[in-house]
């Protein structure tokens, strides 16, 4: 039986759906730690610096390490592209999408299994207004840094480690990541729905920066509002009304959003922005989701739920 040469080991573990877990497992772990020491922390002002940092420490600085040791050179090219006048209306839809989708599965939660889905205790403690609060802190630490780092993590690097491998892969696999940074199995689906269309977007747009903006809106949304409004409306009119109005909403967001990223790849059928087609999804999909790093990834986020 013949050894396989060193060189081909290297390449065949250089691959992305073997490597980029490995990233995400030390981000995991880390992540859970950190949060281990900002619960002792007491100070507010000093709170949302840790926060900050963490998110630096935890999220970014991984992030370039990865780059580095992968000598620049990613499966394709990280979607780091300025955003054009084109993308506009596409953004905008897309936070429609965004508003009325959130809404529509708490609307689930509430009315069809009979449970909440939970905001975490710090947002409430910030929508309460408990504390000494500083909004620029509260904005920067909060709001802004988590926004940037984490689409530089998932959309920039997991979803163009991905792509090699099939878009539709591409997008689902950062938007399990990303829910699983989350550390909820209850707000799962919330977190999922939200990756799934900031990686399309980061898609049809080749840019990282739509998603940033609209993922700024979205950590605006759950620092800033309360999940009581959707429980008010649902008194007021109740359910039924309540669930047709937000199904409708949600069908003309999408169709909308939809034709604006239609309106994307046909501008890419007319002037490629690669070379080659990217592969099938399906061609992938058992490498990709039965990768072992990924399995071994999944069973870290798995008891790490089960312990907190």
């Amino acid at each position: 039986m013949q050894s396989i040469p060193a060189a081909e080991k290297r390449i065949r573990w250089n691959q992305p759906h073997l490597t980029a877990p490995i990233l995400m497992l030390f981000i995991l772990g880390a992540m859970h730690f950190s949060r281990h020491i900002l619960a002792g922390s007491e100070d507010v002002a000093d709170l949302f610096l840790s926060i900050s940092l963490v998110q630096i420490l935890v999220l970014l600085l991984p992030c370039m390490l990865y780059y580095l040791l992968k000598k620049r050179k990613l499966a394709t090219p990280m979607p780091v592209a300025p955003m054009k006048m084109r993308h506009i209306a596409l953004t905008l839809f897309g936070g429609g999408v965004l508003i009325v989708g959130n809404l529509l599965i708490k609307f689930f939660y509430r009315a069809v299994a009979e449970q909440s889905v939970s905001t975490p205790a710090f947002f409430e403690g910030l929508s309460a207004g408990e504390g000494e609060l500083s909004f620029a802190g509260v904005l920067l630490s909060m709001v802004i840094i988590p926004a940037v780092c984490e689409e530089l993590l998932f959309r920039g690097v997991i979803l163009a480690e991905y792509r090699a491998l099939g878009q539709g892969n591409a997008v689902l696999i950062s938007a399990i990541c990303f829910a699983m940074l989350h550390f909820s199995v209850t707000n799962f689906p919330v977190y999922l729905f939200v990756g799934i269309l900031l990686g399309v977007i980061t898609n049809a747009s080749r840019s990282v920066i739509p998603a940033m903006l609209l993922h700024i809106f979205s950590n605006t949304l759950s620092v800033f509002t309360s999940d009581q409004f959707l429980n008010i409306i649902m008194q007021k009119n109740g359910a039924f009304f309540v669930g047709f109005l937000l199904a409708v909403l949600f069908g003309t967001a999408l169709f909308l959003f939809l034709y604006c990223v239609e309106l994307q790849y046909l501008r890419f059928a007319q002037d490629p922005p690669e070379q080659s087609l990217p592969p099938k999804n399906r061609t992938h999909l058992a490498k990709v989701f039965l990768s072992p790093t990924f399995l071994v990834l999944t069973a870290a986020f798995l008891l790490i739920t089960a312990l907190q």
